[in-house]
């Protein structure tokens, strides 16, 4: 499931995502499924972040979270 995200918005967007090696794998939070990735950059300052947000918003498969200075927590819709 995670696999086919990250390969669905690097087809899209052209960004490749990294996953987060400390807290990995699928996660849960209020009933909903997530997971890390590691941005290079910090999230205020980020341009991916942006349009990771962008993409969410348009096409409703995933919500994007901040989840730590550079991590983004990318839940399953």
């Amino acid at each position: 499931m995670i696999e086919i995200i990250i390969e669905e918005i690097k087809q899209q967007l052209g960004v490749e995502l990294k996953l987060c090696d400390y807290f990995s794998g699928l996660k849960q939070f209020n009933g909903k499924n997530y997971f890390n990735v590691i941005l290079e950059e910090k999230i205020s300052e980020s341009e991916v972040f942006n349009k990771l947000k962008r993409f969410s918003d348009k096409y409703k498969t995933i919500q994007i979270e901040p989840n730590g200075t550079k991590r983004v927590a990318v839940f399953i819709n």
